[in-house]
């Protein structure tokens, strides 16, 4: 137990680390471009960092070969050095740098399945993937507050925005020596399963294929709400600062629940956690879509319960995901359905545009409280009697 809980601290701390830097970017970015107008050249280097990024499915594969660990390692090294560039807002370097963190964030993030894969039994797994939840979710709520705090005490706006973007590699990099030297001494909890058997077997193929509809389906239901949680919680009655406490007290909410799993773990029927977490996120969101009506602070306690519903359902996915899948292909596996996310985002991020303009909040609520029930419903029709598959 003693060798888990190191494991479950270097990746709690890691995961803060790495998020607080990847958040305190992603806040000053924009603003920082925005205020040299190089609006441009912030789109074109976004959007060539998703198509990077979503090739998860291949560094998913690298990770695979070299190590979960070693992928990891060398992703955040890599990922460092790609925001560290976006001091530059040109529009070549903004490409090449955001090209650069595309490829390393995708690879740390996917290298962290097989690292975990290699060094945790299947009892212990629940634990270490709430630790690693937490640490991200910890992360997100250190990196936003940190950019706030950077730009409060910078004298110009330009300085903290700067400042924040070179502030953000350190993190990571802190993050990188954390798991290099906290890790020196441990053992592995069981041995490593590293082969080449695995990837190309027919069983294989098909949960991929499996994994990719469920994960397409969760990042359609995601981004028709994470994106406009703030315009439909001021839309209902709060103002833009009670919308962002709100939307702070979701992130604690969030950790909250996260923090319980840590303790407890997902219980041994991951299922039952997962398909009432996820039907209870679901009937929130329909829920919250019939009382728009209702004083925004109403609306605003709907969306905190959703939220901690939300983080318990991600964490038994999660964690039945880990139990299902392969040990000599979890790279590659978890890298197929990380894309097939990417994939649903992106068209959730269109349609909701259209929902919008067409049926404002409610439109948006309805679908994907609809989309979120159908998730909950199909992941144990395809994946309740999948047995994991040998190694």
């Amino acid at each position: 137990m003693k060798d888990i809980s190191s494991l479950r601290v270097q990746l709690a701390v890691f995961s803060l680390l790495f998020a607080a830097g990847m958040w305190m970017s992603k806040v000053a970015q924009p603003l920082y471009f925005d205020g040299h107008g190089a609006m441009i050249a912030f789109g074109a280097g976004y959007a060539v960092m998703a198509v990077i990024g979503g090739l998860s499915f291949a560094w998913g594969y690298l990770a695979d070969r070299m190590g979960g660990l070693n992928a990891v390692r060398l992703g955040g090294v890599v990922y460092a050095i790609g925001i560290s560039g976006r001091v530059f807002t040109d529009l070549v370097p903004a490409i090449i740098f955001s090209a650069v963190a595309g490829a390393g964030a995708s690879l740390a993030l996917v290298g962290v399945r097989p690292w975990v894969r290699s060094r945790a039994t299947d009892e212990e797994i629940p634990k270490i993937v709430a630790s690693r939840s937490l640490g991200n979710q910890s992360g997100v709520f250190v990196g936003t507050l940190g950019a706030a705090l950077i730009f409060a005490i910078a004298g110009q706006a330009e300085d903290g925005q700067r400042s924040a973007l070179l502030v953000a590699p350190v993190l990571v990099l802190a993050g990188i020596v954390w798991i290099t030297f906290a890790g020196r001494s441990s053992k592995y909890a069981v041995a490593p399963r590293n082969t080449n058997e695995g990837q190309a077997s027919p069983d294989t193929r098909g949960l991929s294929v499996k994994l990719a509809v469920l994960g397409c389906l969760s990042g359609f239901y995601v981004s028709l709400v994470a994106p406009y949680a703030p315009v439909i919680l001021s839309d209902a009655g709060l103002t833009d600062a009670g919308a962002a406490v709100a939307i702070s007290v979701m992130s604690l909410a969030q950790i909250g629940s996260t923090a319980v799993l840590t303790k407890v773990g997902t219980s041994p029927r991951p299922f039952r956690l997962f398909i009432f977490s996820e039907t209870a996120t679901a009937l929130l969101t329909l829920l919250a879509a019939g009382l728009l009506q209702l004083p925004g602070l109403v609306v605003a306690a709907i969306f905190v319960a959703r939220s901690a519903f939300l983080a318990l359902a991600a964490t038994a996915e999660e964690t039945i995901q880990y139990a299902v899948i392969p040990a000599a292909a979890v790279g590659f596996v978890f890298g197929i359905a990380q894309t097939a996310f990417l994939v649903g985002d992106a068209a959730g991020g269109a349609l909701g545009a259209v929902l919008w303009h067409s049926t404002g909040p409610w439109g948006l609520l309805i679908t994907a409280g609809a989309v979120t029930l159908a998730n909950a419903i199909l992941f144990p029709v395809l994946l309740g009697g999948k047995k994991p598959i040998p190694a």
